[in-house]
């Protein structure tokens, strides 16, 4: 606390004397200083790839200014959902990251190289290809789009869900320089710094922009004192506009990213000593830690205790170039957007989540490359039909490395002790299998949309995509262990049959292709300026797929290495309306969609429950959404948003069981909820400002803000397991600060999770049966210092 007392301190001397300067800065009006967007001012979106009113678009969509990010300290997906219900981030590490719109996108629970995810996230206009990409820090954004439901036409790589667009902030010719500097608990030091101006007038400018991020760790390890859950993120983006003419501009984006963290944050929440029927669970957590004398942490959430000595960890980079051209000829405006991007993650996991020397390293890494190439023209100005059409290119390779080493204890502590143990040492202490795979996927797409105004107030909108893409990928994996000559005949069986259960040498190489038409149709109706009223039929696809993982190809428990594309069919309907001079506009929207080949988890239970993906059946998911934002005075901006999802297997016979069922292995998951989505989900907040007259020499005002979220109960494992549902929970973040109204000084203090409400972000039970979860962050506060010049 008196670090944190200190650094407040200081902030707010440098604040003084900033305020001291002389105030000869442009002067800027106050609805450009107030964080929080006003209900009456436009809110721009590319929903439909041109410039529009969000409220003149029939698209479920929510908008975010940067501004209003900052304020919000929305600096990353996973707090994003906080201001968007219908949005979902699950993130236990960057690598699984699983991004949900009304209730479907990627499997919550088991993540694949060889699958594309099904909501897409792409930043200046670039699709990127792996969700891990999308972890890093979010600054000096522009706007951020989320687009709900199957965005097929024009987002159209597997962006069957919906869509997440990031745009940056662009080069301007004026010059401009600014940042903000933060201190908080938890040792949280942030700097963000930006500066951008004319290198030659009227003719190429540039921008610099770089982030820092650091935070102590907020769990304890038992094993050597450390802390763990730390974070760490340096970014860096450096642009160029060139303008040779009025009529054509070339935007050049360099970016680079590094992170890293320690990751040991799974706390122990339970043990299933007892399956559902009354069976003793044998060989649970619990008998483990006996028999090798082991004292487990204390069942204390809420103490983030945990236990592990594998040092685990991870590593992250990526680094990008994008260039956008724009060339407006008479009529029409044709972009180019060509992009390289490189994304690397090195993770080291404990595998048994104990300090026991078991599983000493648990990981898969991966090192990815993209590289996409997009040509689109438009129509510019309105006509009878507006139109967008384009061509669009993907190439993706994943080379991933999977390990599991396990350590001096492994066959004590995963080996039932009915099982000879001088065969199951030999067996496993010692034993490492590494896996190597490499998916490659070649995308080629060609679209267009027509927007056709029948008459002024009713539109016809309609697009079509054809995409081909093929998938080819190879699986290898190699196994070294103690030799297990000197066993007996029934030694050598049974050590052969453990290592075949955790694995042994393999390899096959697989491919899959497929052609698909995706689409959408859109009847609008302008009823007033102020009233907008539209049905939308969509279809899209998120394409197949390939399982590169410790499969078996032949033989007796065969698994198909190739996983087919699932098929969307989306309905919806929707008013937006604005009210009192657009001081009040309130949106709804009910929607209903079908998937079919749902991609989903199988269970090898036959070979140590190997996980893997197949098309199980079919899903539905309906509900209804409402977004409200009011400016019912000039020093008051409010807004709320709520969903209720409906998601469900319609059919999934063949699910594997949870963990507490016994004397089964398939499971009838048909009717039951889906994973990963919550019935009920809504978000709200405002701020209010107040003029206070000249403080040290500069116009001011003081604000106060909060924003709220609130999610009902969900699973977090396929198979749902009632030990993976997660307890509804309620965050509320809050803010207050004083500004001058140039926007030369803001200083705010704010903290997120105000209650310090203990959540989870993950839950579930091992084949062990013990109980952990991944606890969500903790109350955090601190002090920011913001300029802008």
């Amino acid at each position: 606390m008196r670090q944190f007392l200190r650094a407040t301190t200081i902030a707010l001397a440098g604040t003084t004397a900033l305020c001291a300067l002389p105030a000869h800065a442009e002067e800027a009006d106050a609805a450009s200083a107030s964080a929080q967007p006003r209900s009456g001012d436009d809110i721009i979106v590319t929903a439909r790839r041109r410039n529009e009113r969000i409220q003149d678009v029939p698209v479920a969509a929510n908008a975010f200014g940067g501004d209003q990010l900052a304020a919000t300290r929305t600096y990353n997906l996973r707090d994003l959902q906080q201001l968007t219900p219908s949005l979902v981030v699950t993130n236990t590490n960057p690598r699984n990251t699983s991004i949900n719109i009304r209730g479907l996108g990627n499997n919550v629970s088991v993540y694949n190289d060889g699958l594309e995810p099904a909501v897409g996230v792409y930043v200046d206009q670039v699709y990127l290809a792996r969700p891990g990409q999308a972890v890093f820090d979010l600054s000096d954004v522009d706007r951020i789009e989320v687009l709900r439901g199957p965005q097929g036409t024009l987002f159209g790589k597997n962006t069957s869900a919906g869509a997440v667009v990031v745009t940056t902030k662009s080069p301007t010719f004026e010059p401009e320089a600014g940042g903000d500097i933060t201190v908080g608990n938890y040792n949280f030091r942030q700097i963000h710094a930006y500066a951008s101006g004319a290198l030659i007038d009227d003719l190429l400018a540039a921008r610099l922009y770089v982030s820092k991020t650091d935070r102590d760790g907020y769990m304890t390890n038992r094993y050597d004192g450390t802390d763990t859950q730390d974070y760490h993120d340096f970014g860096l983006r450096g642009q160029l506009l060139f303008t040779p003419t009025p009529d054509f501009k070339l935007r050049l984006i360099g970016d680079y990213g590094r992170q890293h963290s320690k990751t040991a944050a799974s706390v122990l929440t339970g043990v299933i000593r007892q399956y559902d029927d009354g069976t003793n669970f044998a060989n649970n957590f619990t008998d483990r830690a006996e028999r090798l004398g082991y004292t487990p942490t204390a069942i204390d959430p809420g103490a983030r205790i945990v236990d592990v000595d594998a040092n685990p960890r991870y590593k992250m980079n990526q680094w990008g170039v994008t260039s956008i051209a724009d060339w407006t000829i008479p009529g029409n405006i044709l972009t180019s957007v060509t992009a390289y991007r490189a994304w690397n993650w090195y993770p080291h996991n404990d595998g048994d989540s104990t300090s026991l020397d078991a599983g000493s390293d648990f990981h898969q890494s991966n090192e990815q490359r993209q590289f996409s190439q997009e040509l689109r023209i438009a129509s510019d100005g309105t006509r009878k039909i507006d139109y967008v059409a384009g061509l669009y290119y993907l190439w993706q390779s994943i080379e991933a490395e999977a390990v599991n080493a396990y350590g001096s204890q492994a066959a004590d502590w995963f080996v039932s002790p009915s099982v000879d143990r001088t065969a199951a040492a030999a067996a496993l202490n010692g034993y490492t299998v590494i896996g190597r795979s490499k998916p490659v996927t070649n995308s080629y797409a060609a679209f267009g949309q027509g927007i056709w105004h029948i008459t002024p107030t009713f539109d016809f909108t309609g697009g079509l995509r054809y995409t081909y893409e093929k998938k080819t990928g190879w699986f290898e994996q190699t196994a070294t262990g103690a030799s297990l000559d000197g066993l007996t005949a029934e030694q050598l069986a049974a050590a052969n049959t453990i290592r075949s259960r955790y694995g042994v040498a393999n390899s096959y190489s697989a491919q899959t292709s497929a052609g698909r038409v995706s689409g959408s149709a859109t009847l609008s109706w302008k009823v007033t300026p102020d009233a907008l009223i539209y049905a939308t039929y969509g279809r899209g696809h998120k394409f197949g797929g390939l399982n590169l993982a410790n499969i078996t190809t032949t033989g007796t428990y065969a698994a198909d290495p190739v996983i087919k594309p699932e098929t969307i069919d989306s309905y919806e309907v929707g008013v937006k309306t604005a009210w009192f001079g657009n001081k009040l506009t309130a949106n709804l929207a009910a929607f209903w969609t079908d998937d079919s080949n749902y991609q989903t988890t199988v269970v090898d239970v036959d070979r140590n429950n190997i996980s893997y993906f197949a098309n199980v059946g079919k899903v539905r998911s309906r509900g209804i959404e409402a977004d409200l934002r009011a400016n019912p005075a000039s020093w008051l901006s409010l807004y709320a948003s709520g969903a209720y999802t409906d998601a469900k297997y319609v059919s999934y016979p063949n699910s594997p069981c949870p963990t507490e069922v016994t004397g089964q292995t398939i499971c009838d998951m048909s009717g039951r909820r889906l994973p990963g989505v919550s019935k009920w989900a809504v978000s709200a907040g405002g701020e209010a400002h107040l003029a206070v007259g000249t403080v040290l020499r500069r116009d001011s005002e003081v604000y106060v803000g909060a924003d709220y979220s609130y999610r009902s109960n969900y699973y977090t494992t396929a198979n749902l397991s009632r030990y993976s549902l997660i307890p509804g929970y309620a965050l509320l973040n809050a803010r207050i600060g004083v500004r001058a109204l140039d926007g030369l000084v803001d200083v705010q203090v704010w903290a997120r999770n105000l209650t310090d409400k203990l959540y989870y972000l993950s839950l579930s039970a091992a084949t062990t049966g013990a109980i952990t979860g991944t606890l969500g962050d903790p109350r955090t506060f601190g002090v920011t210092l913001k300029t802008r010049f």
